[in-house]
């Protein structure tokens, strides 16, 4: 009795020590949920957050593509570096697709509409409260390779895109967003 439950121990450790989150940077074509791109030369992430309450649709997933009439939009909780204070990036980000226009190995240039936030200001009041500003960085070119679509099933590709942030003091950061890899479950 005492081997067998070592054995079932044993097992379960092995299962649980071998489940890995999918590598964000790995090209795949099998709806992973996967998404990944550098920021400045900067590693940034999906993240493990499944649940958020953004009226009127709740997000389930880290990363997910929705169809709303006719647009695709692929949206990522995201996981920002630390180094990125100087920025402070929110944690998502999202790619709209016109749906007319995405099929299997299609370039999509200066399409999308990219959605990168950041806080363009905060200000503390006499309750101690912190507001924050939030702004969306200005897209000035973008790109998106389309590898594999398969409507209503998975969306796979590419992206990629500059623009610059602009903070509430009048200063601007140039933004370069490259090796953006995308492989979600587009869902209705």
């Amino acid at each position: 009795m005492k081997i067998l439950r070592l054995a079932t121990v044993l097992c379960s450790v092995f299962l649980f020590a071998s489940c890995e989150k999918p590598d964000s940077f790995e090209d795949t074509d099998s709806g992973k949920n996967t998404l990944g791109f550098l920021l400045n030369g900067k590693k940034v992430e999906y993240s493990w957050q499944p649940f958020i309450p953004i009226a009127p649709i709740v997000y389930n997933e880290s990363v997910s593509a929705r169809e709303y009439g006719d647009t695709l939009e692929i949206f990522a909780c995201l996981s920002v570096p630390d180094d990125f204070n100087d920025y402070d990036f929110c944690k998502v980000i999202s790619i709209n697709l016109p749906v007319s226009q995405l099929i299997s190995g299609a370039v999509l240039e200066n399409v999308a509409d990219i959605q990168l936030p950041y806080y363009a200001d905060r200000e503390t009041d006499s309750d101690g409260v912190t507001h924050f500003d939030g702004r969306m960085v200005d897209v000035s070119s973008s790109r998106v390779n389309i590898r594999t679509c398969k409507p209503k099933d998975m969306i796979s590709g590419t992206f990629e895109f500059d623009g610059d942030a602009e903070y509430a003091d009048g200063t601007k950061r140039h933004c370069v967003v490259n090796n953006g890899h995308f492989d979600v479950k587009w869902s209705e």
